[in-house]
């Protein structure tokens, strides 16, 4: 009798990706007290055992998810801020990467949502980690591209560290207040029209803000708009 052709098996980095993935989105929907390795592995599609064979414990797959999530993020707003340009444009340029992250994505939002809940609760958390990981080289990062453009003249002095909470602020602020922002107004605050007016009040904004001489600053931020 012939024999039966075997199953083809799943790759190892496969499979491992595969429970990245569905980790992913239990920690960010249910927060690491709440998430059930159980329930990964059925999104994942494998054994609970695989859990353990390439992450360990629970709390070592949600290191891995941190580091996954925030790590990348790291990396694509340090390639703006290192990319062509004056000062002054990278600065706005990652201030829009950065609002257009926030409307994009609920994953970065949620888990650092439900660390600033561990936060308020007294509880242990992973904000070292994530400062690490990506709020740290950030703010390295702009501190050095905000003293590079006052040193050249195109940013007026400024104290960097309220600087950067301000414009951050600005961004984060949208989003969280969204809620009431939609019973106000009557609006969705994530419609795409609305998000398109806010993007361009960012950037003016920014651009008043920051540059020596807004009017440059201002025609600078609509000359990025434009291109998008």
């Amino acid at each position: 009798m012939p024999s039966r052709p075997s199953q083809p098996q799943p790759r190892p980095e496969a499979s491992r990706a595969a429970i990245l993935r569905a980790a992913i989105g239990e920690f960010a929907e249910q927060g690491e007290a709440g998430a059930r390795t159980d329930a990964i592995a059925r999104a994942a599609g494998v054994n609970k055992a695989l859990i353990h064979y390439y992450f360990g414990t629970k709390d070592k797959l949600y290191g891995a998810v941190l580091d996954e999530i925030f790590r990348g993020v790291a990396g694509q707003f340090l390639e703006v801020l290192n990319g062509p340009g004056s000062a002054g444009e990278r600065v706005l340029r990652y201030y829009l990467a950065h609002f257009d992250h926030l409307a994009g994505s609920n994953t970065f939002a949620r888990l650092l949502g439900h660390e600033m809940l561990r936060a308020r609760a007294g509880e242990t958390t992973r904000i070292e980690q994530i400062v690490e990981l990506c709020f740290g080289p950030l703010h390295a990062a702009l501190c050095a591209l905000l003293a590079e453009g006052m040193e050249r003249g195109e940013l007026r002095p400024l104290e960097p560290g309220p600087v950067l909470q301000s414009l951050t602020g600005t961004n984060v602020f949208y989003f969280i207040s969204a809620p009431f922002s939609r019973v106000m107004t009557g609006r969705d605050p994530r419609d795409p029209a609305m998000l398109e007016r806010q993007r361009a009040a960012l950037l003016d904004s920014a651009a008043t803000l920051l540059f020596s001489d807004p009017r440059q600053g201002r025609l600078l931020a609509g000359r990025i708009l434009s291109r998008r």
